[in-house]
C-alpha cells in the first residue's frame, strides 16, 4: 500500500484491509509512506501493518510501490493504492481470480464502475483519451493501465522491478509495456470505485508528467 499525505486515514485503512485479510491466512500488509510530511508513517505504524516503509522524500506512487514490491514476501503481490478508492473487501475474489489463472500480472479496470456520478465528468474524459492513446501506442493486452489494483506473481514482479524507470503517474503504463515485451501473461479484471473517489482535479503539472513519461516509455519500447 503506497501513501502519501494520509495521515487522517491511513491507519483506518490499514485496519480494514487487515480485517479482510483475515479471510486470508498467511498475508501480510507492507505499506510504503513515500515521503508524507503529516504523520502517515505513524499512523500506519500503529495499525500494526507487518512492516512500514519510509522514504525521506517524496518520490511518486511508482516508486513507492516498487520499494513494496520488493521486501514482499508472500508468492503473489497485491498492489493497493492506499486511500482505498478501490474497496478491499473485493480483494479475496479478485486474488482467488488470480490463482485459479496461469497469469503473471491481473489488473482491475475500473472504467465501469466510473459511471453514474462516481468520477467528475473531466477525469472521465482525460482517462478515456489515455487509454485510447496507450491502447493505439503499446498494443497492450488489457484495457486500462492506471487502476490501483494490481496483482501479480512476487517471483515475476521482483524481476521486472528494478527494471522500471518511472516512478510517479506513468509507473503503471511502464509495468505493463515491459510485462508484455518480456512475454508475461496479463489479464484484466473489472473492479468496484467507491463513489466520490478520487474528485480532486488533476493539475497541469500532473497532466505534464504523464505524457512525459508515457513518450519515455515509447521511445524506450520502440528500441526493443
Amino acid at each position: 500500500m503506497p501513501a502519501y499525505q494520509l495521515g487522517a486515514s491511513i491507519r483506518v485503512n490499514i485496519l480494514r484491509v487487515a480485517s479482510v485479510l483475515e479471510s486470508m491466512p498467511g498475508s501480510e500488509i507492507v505499506v510504503v509512506d513515500d515521503g508524507s510530511t503529516d504523520d502517515t508513517f505513524a499512523q500506519a505504524a500503529s495499525a500494526g501493518a507487518a512492516r512500514v516503509l519510509r522514504h525521506e522524500v517524496n518520490l511518486g506512487k511508482g516508486a513507492a510501490s516498487r520499494t513494496g514490491a520488493m521486501v514482499a514476501t508472500t508468492p503473489t503481490i497485491v498492489l493497493l493504492d492506499g486511500d482505498l478508492d478501490l474497496p478491499p473487501e473485493q480483494l479475496p475474489d479478485v486474488v482467488d481470480t488470480f490463482l485459479q489463472s496461469d497469469l503473471d500480472v491481473l489488473v482491475g479496470t475500473k472504467r465501469y464502475g466510473m459511471s453514474g456520478g462516481r468520477y467528475p465528468l473531466k477525469r472521465r474524459f482525460l482517462s478515456t483519451i489515455f487509454r485510447i492513446v496507450t491502447r493505439v501506442l503499446f498494443r497492450l493486452q488489457v484495457s486500462e493501465t492506471q487502476t490501483g489494483l494490481k496483482v501479480l506473481r512476487r517471483d515475476f514482479a521482483q524481476s521486472i522491478m528494478p527494471e522500471l524507470k518511472v516512478t510517479r503517474y506513468a509507473f503503471d503504463l511502464e509495468l505493463l509495456v515491459r510485462a508484455q515485451r518480456l512475454g508475461a501473461k496479463i489479464g484484466e479484471i473489472p473492479v468496484a470505485l467507491r463513489v466520490g473517489a478520487s474528485s480532486s482535479p488533476l493539475s497541469v503539472s500532473t497532466l505534464w508528467e504523464m505524457a512525459r513519461d508515457t513518450l519515455r516509455i515509447l521511445r524506450w519500447s520502440l528500441r526493443r
